[in-house]
């Protein structure tokens, strides 16, 4: 099968350790990786993967222009990589960083609003997120966490709502910690789902309602590096009895990824 990894994070060597252990703090997980994009490449190389989804999260105006410029330095450096950028809702310039984004070749933008503290569907940020909708861009939204209420599924939903052409992924299923209200949430068509950081926690049976209530075609495999480990997570989800055929696998590992970021052909494996 071929494999996209739709959700990893990656930062500078120097900070690689350091960001690592800042995550793994947050969540009271230990981190299986270092989030450098050696590591990175040498982990989706043991899954064969094809194609990653790079990003990093800004959690102050200051860190957007250096992460941006990391970002797409990295995927110049690693074909393979297809990158997000960073935007703090909110901040000043937002439009010069968003075209900024846009001409180096990145696919849109990661948004962490637990980490940054302000409502996925905060009044301030609807602007921005329309002026990403309307350069066709995607947003991958970290959902969900029973500590905080910024991105809680209804949020997103909202969101939508206000910014109809928006094109966004819903991470770890909609809702980290938060599956129930994921699964409440009749989201409509133009949210994508990954099952990054989920599988672990969630019984087959849970696993598969989502996918049966929306679509299979919606959904990404998302390992959550560093969090864990791209071939583990690959294992979890082809070992787990989800009742998918395998065309459904495939297009959970691939198809969709390549539909939404509009892949024409792939690298060899990394």
């Amino acid at each position: 099968m071929r494999i996209a990894d739709a959700h990893a994070h990656i930062f500078p060597a120097e900070l690689a350790e350091k960001a690592s252990d800042s995550i793994g703090a947050f969540y009271e997980i230990p981190m299986a990786n270092v989030a450098s994009a050696e590591v990175l490449v040498a982990r989706e190389r043991e899954a064969g993967a094809e194609r990653v989804l790079v990003c990093n999260s800004a959690v102050n105006a200051g860190q957007v222009a250096h992460i941006n410029s990391f970002i797409a330095t990295e995927c110049r450096l690693h074909p393979e990589f297809v990158g997000l950028g960073s935007l703090m809702p909110g901040m000043d310039e937002w439009q010069e960083e968003l075209d900024r984004i846009e001409a180096f070749g990145l696919h849109g933008i990661k948004i962490h609003s637990d980490f940054q503290h302000v409502d996925i569907d905060a009044p301030e940020a609807v602007e921005m997120y329309r002026a990403v909708a309307k350069k066709g861009m995607v947003v991958l939204f970290h959902m969900g966490d029973d500590r905080y209420d910024y991105s809680a599924p209804r949020r997103l939903l909202h969101l939508k709502r206000l910014v109809p052409d928006l094109k966004a992924i819903a991470a770890h299923f909609g809702g980290y910690q938060a599956w129930d209200a994921s699964l409440a949430c009749e989201m409509p068509e133009g949210i994508w789902y990954d099952t990054s950081s989920s599988l672990m926690f969630l019984t087959a049976d849970r696993a598969k309602a989502m996918f049966d209530k929306f679509g299979t075609h919606r959904f990404l495999f998302g390992s959550d590096f560093p969090m864990w480990t791209p071939k583990t997570e690959l294992n979890r989800f082809l070992t787990m009895e989800l009742g998918l055929t395998e065309r459904e696998k495939q297009a959970i590992l691939w198809d969709n990824f390549a539909r939404l970021f509009s892949l024409q052909s792939a690298p060899d494996v990394v």
